[in-house]
């Protein structure tokens, strides 16, 4: 999605003054665009990397966007826009507010029956960060929400409030890569039963001094993994992921292609294996942002981009 240089984490205090795509000249590089084709964003976010696809398919091409966040798109319609006039692209856009997996539907109502390339960026919006009410970020205090459609499902709030002890470290670790995750977990656990933990800031201090002293003196913010293992469990995301993957494959044409960029160790493994399993590996090794644009957006530096190609149809 697009950065303000922001981790998407939770924040590490860096901020940039505009939106950045990840890795946009690889990723265009990468998917082959040409006039006419036909593009899935599965996760459209600010409509970063949309604009630059929107240019680069022409007058006669079609993009498809989603994104779970009906708050989001309309700033990515807004941008769609002002790109398509800048560029004098007549390039057709629809947007849906659906998951990436949900891209199925989007292409049926848009009257298509498949797409030539899909393209997926995994994470959270720095729109998302930068509004203390949605509840994604530390660095300002605010309800501790961190769902990625404000419109559905359980909050962090509630999440923490039901979730087992075993459970939430389990998270911490595998999601967060937190060593301390039973600390913390058995932490939030005890917090909880004198008062509900409501707010961002109340839970960050509440990690903070769970942490072993060395643990509190890190380059990122002691709370960054915690926030974002327990935005993954609230929002699902490996299991998005994975019936996003599974609706690309099925959505693509044969030759078409698949590009990926994920910011966490799990998710990479998981976008890996299945291109290894069900595509024509295009990227043997992932490819990752230069020094320069880390220097620009140092959320970039997590970044990894995978691509892979479908299989031609059987003769």
């Amino acid at each position: 999605m697009d950065t303000t240089g922001t981790n998407g984490n939770g924040g590490d205090g860096s901020r940039q003054p505009v939106h950045l795509p990840v890795l946009l000249s690889e990723t265009l590089a990468i998917l082959e665009l040409r006039d006419g084709l036909v593009v899935v964003d599965g996760t459209v976010g600010a409509g970063g990397h949309a604009r630059a696809i929107v240019r680069a398919i022409g007058p006669t091409g079609r993009l498809v966007g989603l994104d779970r966040d009906s708050e989001i798109l309309a700033s990515a319609r807004a941008a769609l826009a002002d790109g398509a006039s800048a560029s004098g692209a007549g390039v057709r856009v629809s947007l849906h507010h659906l998951p990436h997996a949900g891209m199925r539907d989007a292409l049926a109502d848009a009257g298509l029956t498949g797409c030539d390339r899909v393209l997926l960026d995994l994470g959270v919006s720095s729109l998302q960060l930068d509004r203390p009410e949605r509840g994604f970020s530390f660095m300002a205090d605010g309800p501790l929400d961190m769902r990625m459609d404000a419109t559905a499902g359980v909050t962090a709030a509630e999440w923490l409030a039901t979730v087992g002890e075993t459970e939430l470290a389990d998270a911490l670790f595998q999601l967060g890569d937190e060593r301390h995750s039973r600390r913390i977990a058995a932490a939030i656990v005890a917090a909880r039963r004198k008062t509900p933990i409501l707010r961002t800031r109340q839970l960050a201090d509440l990690v903070v001094r769970a942490l072993p002293g060395p643990a509190r003196r890190g380059r990122i913010h002691p709370a960054t993994r915690t926030f974002q293992a327990i935005r993954m469990a609230v929002n699902d995301e490996l299991g998005e992921l994975r019936r996003g993957l599974a609706a690309a494959l099925d959505c693509l044409v044969p030759g078409g292609r698949l590009a990926v960029i994920s910011f966490h160790s799990v998710e990479d493994r998981v976008v890996k294996h299945f291109l290894r399993e069900h595509t024509e590996v295009v990227t043997r090794k992932p490819i990752e942002a230069g020094a320069a644009e880390v220097a620009d957006n140092p959320r970039a530096r997590s970044a990894k981009l995978r691509c892979g190609r479908k299989p031609e149809a059987a003769a």
